[in-house]
């Protein structure tokens, strides 16, 4: 019985509800917070919507020491030594029976490579403590696959974690990017051609992302054929979406398109690639992002290329140094800032109007 069927069954026998009525509360919860959830977490996302506590089945053993290239099925159970390369935000979601949950993530590598490590709900609370460059022993927490087809690990009930444990280092593998040496720019000076510049600026405008379908080894665009999908390099492959995000980024001499692929389309947004895809679904998602990357300051490096559409210059980026989303705090300001114009705004417009009503006499005068 797999873990899916096995919190079913428990959640069957402690609710008194039927599994068709179950299966269907699940199905229902993993579309309302598509991306967001998998079919287990939705699961106990739906337990605590209908007051049932979970018991979630102790691990009779702790799980087997691997490195992160092994880690290539799901639903195996995972332990693992690590390191922090980095901490993502916290997101917070509420379903439309009011309850809430929250999920956070950390990219994390080994020798052999890097793969993500999910938090649901009041697990997430154990990054609270945990930085980049930390090393990270975990015990007992199990892969999955997630909605891009990439096998992921996931922080359960039984997991536990050590951070910077004695005797453990990790020595992750040169990351080329990272030793580029960028020359500072401004966007007025910036020329076709231009390799490894890094600029400095504001965020005027995002816009909703797009993807293609491209190898999960190169990240080359794939070709159908014959209800197959096949990469030029790789032969027959599970092709994966690949985000591309788009933006306008500008400093006190001009503005310039930046663009993003894969990786770096997740880093020019601050948020996951899966949440980057989410807006491409969710309209509301993205507006609500708006909000907090619009006005941002971004510090990135990168190529300047010539757009093919336009023929306009654009940056092609490598690496994001630095991206300062808004906070709730600067968002709710701008909210009240914006309100305050369009107040000004109607009261001059009342004002015109009562101006050009006034028909003077030169008897008046």
């Amino acid at each position: 019985m797999s873990e899916k069927e096995k919190l079913i069954e428990n959640l069957v026998s402690k609710s008194g509800k039927s599994i068709d009525d179950i299966n269907k509360l699940v199905a229902d919860k993993v579309n309302e917070l598509s991306g967001l959830v998998s079919e287990e977490g939705a699961i106990y996302i739906v337990a605590n919507d209908i007051g049932v506590k979970l018991d979630a089945e102790r691990p009779k053993k702790e799980a087997d020491l691997v490195k992160i290239e092994d880690v290539t099925e799901p639903k195996v159970p995972t332990s693992l030594n690590c390191k922090v390369i980095r901490k993502y935000d916290k997101v917070t979601f509420q379903s439309k029976s009011g309850s809430e949950g929250s999920v956070q993530s950390i990219l994390v590598g080994d020798e052999t490579g890097v793969t993500r490590i999910v938090f649901w709900n009041e697990k997430t609370e154990v990054l609270d403590n945990i930085q980049e460059g930390d090393i990270l022993a975990i015990t007992n927490a199990y892969s999955r696959e997630n909605n891009s087809q990439r096998i992921e690990i996931h922080f359960g009930q039984y997991s536990e974690i050590v951070v910077n444990p004695q005797g453990v280092e990790i020595t992750l593998p040169e990351y080329t990017p990272r030793d580029i040496e960028f020359t500072e720019s401004k966007v007025n000076a910036l020329e076709e051609g231009a390799k490894n510049i890094k600029i400095n600026g504001i965020v005027s405008s995002y816009d909703i992302p797009r993807f293609y379908v491209g190898c999960p080894e190169c990240f080359k665009k794939v070709q159908q054929d014959d209800g197959k999908q096949m990469c030029g390099q790789h032969g027959e492959v599970q092709a994966n979406r690949i985000p591309i995000v788009n933006l306008i980024v500008g400093d006190e001499t001009g503005t310039i398109a930046v663009v993003g692929f894969r990786d770096r389309a997740e880093q020019l947004s601050g948020v996951s690639t899966e949440e980057v895809l989410g807006f491409t679904e969710d309209i509301d998602k993205y507006r609500d992002f708006c909000k907090r990357i619009v006005g941002a300051k971004v510090e990135l490096g990168g190529n300047v290329t010539t757009n093919n559409m336009t023929g306009d210059m654009q940056v092609m980026a490598n690496q994001i140094i630095n991206l300062e989303l808004k906070t709730v705090e600067e968002i709710a300001k701008d909210e009240i800032a914006e309100e305050s114009k369009k107040a000004e705004a109607t009261d001059d417009e009342d004002l015109d109007i009562d101006i050009e009503e006034i028909d003077f006499d030169d008897d008046m005068l």
